[in-house]
Parts: structure tokens; C-alpha cells; sequence
């Protein structure tokens, strides 16, 4: 059986990662590989904040891979143990390899693998049955294009004189079945470097065609020949091959003694292991055949894939970290498969063709849920891991003084602390002083640092970025630039209105800066200190405090 990429299970966050989903991907990762599960890989849908590359960096470890998309591509369905021909191989062995392989189609390489072409059974019928066209390789035509090492392979001859056998060149090819007098007659006398004959053990016609200078004589049935002749052979630099054929056999070998390379397809379209499927799906459907070459940036042929495979993969499989609504994750999830979801947020799948295991639960971190499941599944956590965990239960509950946090959050984190010899104080300190977000980022980048996209039925749909700050300083600094991005964000992204929570960690409260719908703006049930910004006394939590009144809000509204 032919070797395909394996498909990966990748644990992956949503699009724009905060530090609880990048941290709870790879702990989970990390703990699926601790159970025997091959080929897991943690990832993270877009860039991370300084404090969670800086919480990565300070347990010595790297960052999961940046994924951007999950699009099944040509690695997802390629053979990576093909079948291929040398171009100077000869079209016997070529057809040979086509039935040995059953295949209708097979790539051709020169000596150093570079890819050249294909060899196709329907091409080579094309080019067979053109008659009259002066095709070298038509079926009815005398000549053919070979080499004298090709020929006594396809005909698994004994080379008794031999010159030149390397030099691919034209063969006509003529049947001295007829008496001395006819076969001169009958065969030209210009151009007798081009000449190969066919002829039994018969020395008068053998001492003829040498005394006309003719290229091959090719002695069927394995006759012995004179002396008399070989000599004369080797004085003229004349080739002799005996075969153990018949005549009618030599003449249809020796047209599939041509080398490959002068009847490979060179138009056929190549991909790279990276292209997406559904990139190249129409260029690959509407050709006629079925296999296709797949190449490196060298040009380095590495593989092939049949076209009746094209919608048999799964690509990767997927376990969705920190969300589940598929608006909030990786580009190209529609095209995979879903196998696995942990969560803290409400569940708003699309309808599944499969079964999925959901562990979804009122708890402030994903991280306490990984950690919850180390315990279940009695893994030991690694010190690392302990301490990238703690850092996401720190982040996203605010070190427990989130309304999202809870008992389970508060005995998961006393654990890790124990583990990882971090206090959690300290940890928190660490990376919320490392430097206000909103001044190393430039707005778009603030709001995807942590934005959350969501629908209310079909009446609206808007975002809610977040980010947590020491003190409220900097963002009145930039807070007209901020607006001024955000009206453009929200025109750009189809928004219905869009909300930047700015979270004070010191005195644990917010503020809100929303733009886009005017009566949204109007409506929503907080102080309004100035345009476009209001006061959230107390209001530290996107999901359980502020999601909550923005959805009562709309309901009154639609």
C-alpha cells in the first residue's frame, strides 16, 4: 500500500488568540500525547500578545505553530511511493511499470529527479494511431527512435558487434525476407547510418547489408553467425544484436524500444504539496486522466495523486480550544473535521455529520478544564506545563477576581502554583507589567489581541475586542485614533457595531469604546462619559457581565 500523509489532529484556539486559548491548546496537545494519540499538534489561528509569548518564554517553551488556515491541501491525498520512470528508459519497460502499477499514467524524471513529464497510456495510443502524419512513433510507420543499449533490452538480445550503443538516433527499420537481388533493390541505398535490418541466419544478406555500410543487422532467432561476417562487422563498424525472437516479434518490440523521454505529456499541469484542493479542483477535473505530479520548489518531482481521491481525505482533524462557534475559528474548519471541543463559552455548534466530545463547562479558563482533565485521565503535569496553565487561568480570570472565576478555577490554579513553583501573584505582576498593549500595537492590532465575533438570530452582527491594562493612561493617549480605526474596522468587517473593553486589573473596572449602530449607541445600559465611551464600574468579564447586557439590549431592539 502506498504511503499518504498522515492526517494531523491539530488542537487549535480561535482566531484571535488571548493567552488562555494558546496555553490550553498546547496543555491539552501535550496531554493527548501523554495517552499514546499519534500525530497531535497544538497551533494557534493568528499572532499572540507579548504577554502570552513572554508567559511561553518564561516555562521555556515554544510557541504552538501558527496555522492560518486548515484547507486540505495536495499533502492531504499525495503517495509519497510512487512509481516513476527514468527518461531513458524505453517505452516497453514504460508500459511494463503502467501494468505493474495499473495505473493510466506515470512521471518521468531525468537522472537527478527533476520532473520532466508524464508517460500516458492515451497519449501513447494518440500518438500510435496517427498514420500518415510522419510520426516517428506511428504504429504503421518503419521508423523509430531508440538507441542500440534500448534495443537489445526490449529485445533481450546479445550485442556480438558493437558501436555507438549509446547514441539515441533514427532506425529504419526493413525485414530482409527476400533474395539477394530484391533486398538491394529494396532497400535505399542513401542514408545507410539510418538502416536496421531484420534478417535470419542468412550470410549472403549479412555480408550485403555490411558492404553497404547498414547501421544494425539485427539476426533473428538466435543464429549463430559466421566468422567471416563478424569480422567484416567489426571492420566496417557495423552493429550485430541477436535476438531470440521471430521477425514479426523483433518488429513490434522494436517500436516500444524508444526512449520515453520523446513521447512524455510535458503539458500536464504539476502542483505543490501546499495548494489547496479547492484551488486546483477545476484544473484537476477537467483534464482527462487521472494521476498528477507533485513537485517541490526545485522542480524535484515528490510525489503523485490520483484525481479519484481527490474528495477522499479528511485533511486534519480538529479539537477546537476556548470557543465552537465556527465564525470565531481557524479559516477552512468547514472543510474538515471536528472530533473534539473544550470550552467555557455557550455552545453554538453548526449541525455535526459525526460524533464529537464535548467537555464544555461555568468555569472563568479553558485552562481549568485541561487541568481538570491531567487529573482525570491521572497524567502528571509537567512544571511547564504547569506554569503555562497557570498563566492562562491568571490571564483570563484575572488572577480569580473575574465574575467568571470560580471554586474549580481557584483549586486548579493552588495546584499548578505547587507544580510549577511559581506564586501566582508574582506571575500576574510579571506579565501584566511587561507594557500597555494599546501603545506597542497599532489599533487593528489591539482589536484583534482578543476580538470575538458574534450573531444575534439575523438581525446583527458585531465584535467585542478586550484588553486589560494598568490604569486607563494610555488608552486616553490614543483614544481618538482608536475611534477613528474602529468606524473603519467596523465598515471593513460588515459590522453592525463594535465594542472595545478596556480592563483596568488595579481597580477592577472598564471602560467601553463602541461605534456603529446609533441606536445600539443610544441604548446601551451604561453611564456615557463622552461620544463613543462609557463607564463599566465593577465590569471585568466580556462574557458573563457586559455579552449578557448587549444581548437584552438587542432583544428589546429587533
Amino acid at each position: 500500500m502506498k504511503k499518504k500523509y498522515s492526517d494531523e489532529i491539530v488542537v487549535i484556539g480561535h482566531r484571535n488568540p488571548d493567552t488562555d486559548s494558546v496555553a490550553a491548546s498546547y496543555a491539552l496537545a501535550e496531554l493527548k500525547k501523554s495517552l499514546g494519540i499519534k500525530n497531535v499538534v497544538a497551533a494557534r489561528a493568528g499572532l499572540v500578545s507579548e504577554r502570552t509569548e513572554y508567559l511561553f518564554k518564561k516555562f521555556n517553551t515554544p510557541l504552538p505553530q501558527l496555522k492560518v488556515d486548515v484547507y486540505p491541501r495536495v499533502r492531504n491525498i499525495m503517495d509519497r511511493d510512487f512509481a516513476a520512470l527514468h527518461e531513458s528508459s524505453s517505452l516497453f519497460e514504460g508500459i511494463k511499470m503502467l501494468e505493474r502499477a495499473k495505473l493510466s499514467r506515470i512521471p518521468v524524471v531525468d537522472r537527478k529527479n527533476h520532473y520532466k513529464g508524464m508517460l500516458s497510456i492515451f497519449s501513447l495510443l494518440d500518438s500510435f494511431l496517427h498514420i500518415g502524419n510522419n510520426k516517428n512513433t506511428a504504429l504503421v510507420d518503419r521508423n523509430v527512435i531508440s538507441s542500440l543499449n534500448l534495443i537489445i533490452d526490449v529485445l533481450e538480445g546479445e550485442a556480438v558487434s558493437l558501436f555507438d550503443e549509446k547514441k539515441e538516433q533514427n532506425f529504419s527499420v526493413f525485414v530482409a525476407a527476400m533474395n539477394e537481388a530484391s533486398f538491394s533493390e529494396h532497400v535505399p541505398a542513401d542514408k545507410p547510418e539510418e538502416l536496421a535490418i531484420i534478417v535470419g541466419d542468412r550470410t549472403n544478406i549479412h555480408l550485403k547489408a555490411i558492404h553497404l555500410g547498414i547501421r544494425l543487422i539485427i539476426v533473428t532467432g538466435s543464429k549463430e553467425i559466421d566468422p567471416v561476417v563478424l569480422q567484416a562487422a567489426k571492420d566496417r563498424r557495423i552493429s550485430i544484436i541477436k535476438t531470440p525472437f521471430d521477425s514479426a516479434t523483433v518488429v513490434r518490440r522494436l517500436k516500444l524500444s524508444c526512449p520515453i523521454g520523446t513521447l512524455i505529456q510535458d503539458d500536464v499541469p504539476k502542483f505543490r504539496m501546499e495548494d489547496a484542493l479547492s484551488d486546483i479542483r477545476h484544473v484537476v477535473f477537467a483534464d482527462t486522466d487521472d494521476i498528477f505530479p507533485v513537485v517541490n520548489r526545485y522542480g524535484d518531482l515528490i510525489g503523485t495523486f490520483a484525481r479519484v481521491n481527490f474528495d477522499n481525505h479528511h485533511g486534519c482533524k480538529l479539537i477546537l480550544v476556548d470557543h465552537n462557534e465556527y465564525e470565531q475559528s481557524v479559516k477552512g474548519i468547514e472543510q474538515v473535521q471536528v472530533v473534539e471541543i473544550v470550552d467555557h463559552h455557550r455552545l453554538n455548534l453548526p449541525p455535526q455529520t459525526n460524533t464529537i466530545k464535548v467537555t464544555s463547562d461555568i468555569v472563568g479558563s479553558t485552562c481549568t478544564l485541561v487541568g481538570e482533565m491531567f487529573l482525570m485521565y491521572q497524567q502528571a503535569i509537567p512544571k511547564n506545563v504547569a506554569g503555562i496553565l497557570q498563566g492562562g487561568i491568571i490571564a483570563d480570570t484575572l488572577l480569580l477576581r473575574s465574575p467568571t472565576a470560580t471554586e474549580r478555577d481557584a483549586a486548579i490554579l493552588r495546584m499548578l502554583e505547587k507544580i510549577s513553583g511559581v506564586k501566582s501573584e508574582e506571575l500576574m505582576k510579571e506579565i501584566f507589567q511587561l507594557g500597555s498593549v494599546i501603545v506597542n500595537k497599532s489599533p487593528r492590532e489591539l482589536f484583534a489581541t482578543d476580538c470575538k465575533t458574534f450573531k444575534h438570530l439575523d438581525n446583527y452582527i458585531f465584535s467585542i475586542a478586550q484588553v486589560e491594562e494598568l490604569g486607563f493612561n494610555e488608552f486616553y493617549n490614543k483614544k481618538s485614533e482608536i475611534v477613528q480605526a474602529a468606524k473603519l474596522y467596523t465598515q471593513e468587517e460588515h459590522l453592525d457595531f463594535f465594542g472595545l473593553l478596556v480592563t483596568d486589573v488595579q481597580s477592577e473596572n472598564s471602560l467601553l469604546l463602541l461605534v456603529g449602530d446609533h441606536e445600539i449607541l443610544e441604548n446601551i445600559p451604561y453611564k456615557k462619559l463622552e461620544d463613543n465611551l462609557y463607564d463599566l464600574p465593577g465590569i471585568l468579564s466580556r462574557k458573563k457581565q457586559l455579552l449578557p447586557q448587549i444581548l437584552k439590549l438587542l432583544d428589546t431592539l429587533k
